[in-house]
């Protein structure tokens, strides 16, 4: 049996084919991933060249799929299409092209499918961690241990948004860094004051940015489902990142022109966040919101 889930994200379209066996374990055989920057002109407006490249995209999904003619295919869409005045035009075009038609899933849903994926991946223990996903357009925050989700939300804090509102300048300036840390404290109030409820053990980061990070570590074996990073490892690729232009980190190894672009806003926002928290630990999870779709579609 084959699953493909088709990650619909603000600056990333991913198609993902997953090998089910006979006893529903399942294992990422393919990946297939498309930068289309649907919020490059404003998350709440696709503009015309992102639409053509959204389009584009499931274009090539389709065309991809027909390898795998018995392959059930699910596309979700999350913030920039949760949050766009013409997506219904969109979600047309689309299913124009590919005969999907995108499932958009509200905020809640995306951090329950986030927690099931990373759950069967990362460390969870009887002690809460944060779990922490990055999109371009939302930014969802989970406090969970391998039981049970005890608080989850969704921000509008995705890194496509906060590089529009605060990185003026490449290197980024140090009153522009103050000015996304004072913001950041004002939008995250209520999940701060979780934090001082909950004794967390990890900030386990979940896809997308978190990748990247374990990528620039090359620390975690390629067969593992997590891995850690050091906080003296992270800390030297926050200074190398936040210290670079754009033309310096284009030529990093494994950094697309969009990663490139947004990876300065990512680590802000997960320095800020794991100084909040009384741990040092930080993981990085292979498992996220896909995953855990595949084990809804499997209980269903």
């Amino acid at each position: 049996m084959q699953i493909a889930i088709i990650d619909c994200g603000t600056n990333t379209f991913t198609l993902s084919l997953f090998e089910v066996d006979n006893s529903n374990q399942f294992r990422r055989s393919l990946k297939d991933r498309h930068y289309v920057e649907l919020a490059e002109e404003g998350i709440h407006q696709i503009g015309p060249k992102a639409f053509q490249r959204g389009v584009a995209a499931f274009q090539a999904f389709h065309d991809f799929l027909q390898q795998y003619p018995k392959a059930k295919a699910l596309a979700i869409g999350t913030a920039a299409l949760r949050r766009a005045a013409n997506r219904n035009d969109f979600l047309d075009a689309v299913e124009a092209v590919s005969g999907i038609r995108i499932q958009i899933i509200d905020g809640s849903k995306e951090a329950e499918l986030i927690y099931r994926g990373v759950r069967t991946a990362a460390p969870l223990s009887a002690t809460p961690s944060l779990i922490m996903d990055i999109g371009g357009g939302s930014v969802e925050f989970i406090i969970a241990d391998q039981e049970r989700v005890y608080w989850a939300k969704s921000y509008p804090i995705g890194v496509a948004v906060l590089f529009k509102n605060f990185q003026h300048s490449d290197p980024i300036h140090i009153d522009h860094i103050q000015q996304l840390n004072k913001h950041l404290e004002k939008e995250l109030s209520d999940l701060l004051e979780q934090l001082e409820a909950h004794a967390i053990e990890h900030l386990i980061g979940a896809s997308g940015s978190f990748d990247v990070l374990d990528s620039l570590n090359g620390a975690k074996d390629a067969t593992a489902s997590f891995g850690y990073i050091q906080p003296n490892a992270f800390e030297a690729i926050y200074q190398q990142l936040v210290e670079s232009s754009y033309e310096q980190r284009l030529v990093t190894k494994n950094l697309s022109s969009t990663r490139a672009k947004l990876i300065v806003m990512s680590v802000l926002l997960i320095r800020f966040i794991h100084q909040k928290i009384n741990t040092p630990n930080l993981v990085v999870s292979d498992h996220a919101m896909r995953e855990g779709l595949v084990y809804e579609l499997l209980e269903q």
